[in-house]
């Protein structure tokens, strides 16, 4: 119960634009924002868990209310600790066969979150460009949960949607085109029925991978 109390209070706190911003310098970051990817977010607690997810959701997006004043200091946190929070923590971590499930989901949630909100154009493009990223996506689209494929699936469109794919993100894709074509032919498929979004979204992915070409080998 006081772990929740005190999430509760944090959270609250970051609706304070000079509270959220001192949260996320480089001196109590460490402190107040990678405790929650570190430990807490796969707490085998379920309540502490969500808990802990929420208040990293909410440090690395904004309230809508909130939006013009707080984006631009999530973004610019990102932008500067890309490394730490995306590579060492959402990916290797989070995101990782060891971590439980709810964190999977609710980490694919918010790193599409994250990707999909334009003003984290720079961190969107950065982590569609490797190709490692790209195998862990892949990795989770295949898993077997309904609900983190679909949640994969939204990351994975946006490496498949970037008109300027670095070689080996095409090379990882164009390898693998007729089993990806097959696998997101039959993937959710009843969704399709009652989500015209998700229709039109997967057509467009498989006629994207359909239309790849061989990337030209180096001379």
């Amino acid at each position: 119960d006081i772990t929740l109390l005190c999430g509760s209070m944090l959270r609250s706190s970051l609706r304070h634009p000079a509270i959220y911003q001192w949260m996320l310098s480089d001196a109590w970051c460490i402190q107040l924002v990678y405790p929650f990817l570190d430990d807490y977010v796969d707490n085998p607690n379920f309540d502490v868990s969500s808990d802990a997810l929420e208040t990293v959701r909410q440090q690395m997006t904004s309230e809508e209310q909130y939006k013009q004043t707080m984006e631009g200091i999530a973004s610019e946190f990102l932008n500067r600790k890309y490394t730490e929070v995306i590579d060492e923590r959402i990916n290797k971590k989070c995101l990782s066969s060891e971590a439980n499930y709810m964190t999977r989901r609710m980490s694919l949630q918010l790193l599409s979150t994250i990707l999909l909100n334009r003003v984290n154009y720079n961190v969107m493009m950065r982590y569609i460009s490797s190709s490692q990223n790209l195998v862990t996506i892949l990795c989770l689209l295949r898993d077997p949960s309904p609900h983190i494929t679909l949640d994969a699936f939204q990351v994975f469109k946006i490496f498949v949607a970037n008109p300027a794919k670095p070689p080996e993100v095409v090379k990882i894709l164009f390898d693998n085109k007729v089993k990806l074509v097959k696998y997101l032919e039959g993937l959710h498929k009843e969704r399709e029925k009652s989500d015209e979004q998700y229709r039109d979204e997967k057509a467009l992915v498989i006629a994207t991978l359909e239309g790849l070409e061989e990337v030209n080998p180096r001379s």
